[in-house]
């Protein structure tokens, strides 16, 4: 009898489950469809849990916790940042309304795609390719989901930079956070960055990227030279 590879059936999972959300953006179905919305979180929080065959940890939901790496890391370099859109023109938004924004956008958008892309697909991509082909191939997939929204650039880079962050602290709830926050802040407030001061927000996500990468090449590096030791 035929055993399908657990990586492989976490990979059409996260198809399958991402492609019914993307079917959303053909089906008009009224007011029915905030409730089927809902439906959608909670099978897909099911799904990946219970129906993929992955620990919690491996999904990225557990496992060791550092409050330098999961609270200030993402704290300083992906959510100080986005204090500069309060300085720039944006749409004025009373907070109770923009905090409405964000649990919607965190539940509907960062859970659910932090959960199918850098949590599950990232760890079947992963368990049979490796770490660089889980990180660019959940990144680019992600990205291509995005095809019924239209695809932009913007989207890739921002899904290397949340990838870059999983590959190194192995966690996904603070990217829940930041993906529920940044897509409150760009699509709620609106704003508009003029000359250098898209480079304000820019630079501090590409360098959490980039340090989290250095950070991931140190510590297999560490790896390999304990590992030699040992041999010797």
């Amino acid at each position: 009898m035929f055993k399908m590879e657990r990586w492989f059936k976490g990979f059409l999972l996260t198809i399958g489950l991402s492609a019914m959300v993307v079917s959303n953006k053909f089906i008009n179905l009224g007011p029915a469809r905030r409730f089927l919305c809902i439906g959608e979180v909670a099978f897909i929080v099911f799904a990946v849990l219970n129906l993929s065959g992955y620990s919690r940890e491996e999904l990225g939901l557990g496992g060791e916790f550092s409050f330098a790496k999961h609270v200030l890391f993402p704290f300083a370099f992906f959510v100080l940042p986005l204090a500069v859109v309060v300085f720039l023109p944006h749409n004025a938004m009373p907070l109770w309304k923009f905090i409405l924004y964000f649990l919607n956008f965190l539940i509907t958008v960062g859970l659910v795609e932090e959960l199918l892309f850098r949590g599950l697909l990232f760890a079947s991509l992963e368990e049979r390719f490796g770490s660089w082909v889980a990180l660019l191939g959940n990144s680019t997939i992600h990205w291509l989901f995005h095809f019924a929204a239209g695809i932009n650039i913007s989207q890739l880079i921002a899904a290397l930079i949340l990838s870059s962050y999983r590959l190194t602290f192995r966690r996904i709830e603070p990217l829940i956070i930041v993906h529920g926050l940044w897509d409150a802040t760009f699509i709620a407030l609106k704003p508009e960055f003029k000359g250098s001061s898209a480079l304000l927000v820019l630079l501090p996500f590409w360098g959490g990227a980039l340090l989290s990468i250095i950070v991931y090449l140190a510590e297999k590096g560490m790896e390999e030279t304990k590992g030699d030791a040992s041999e010797g």
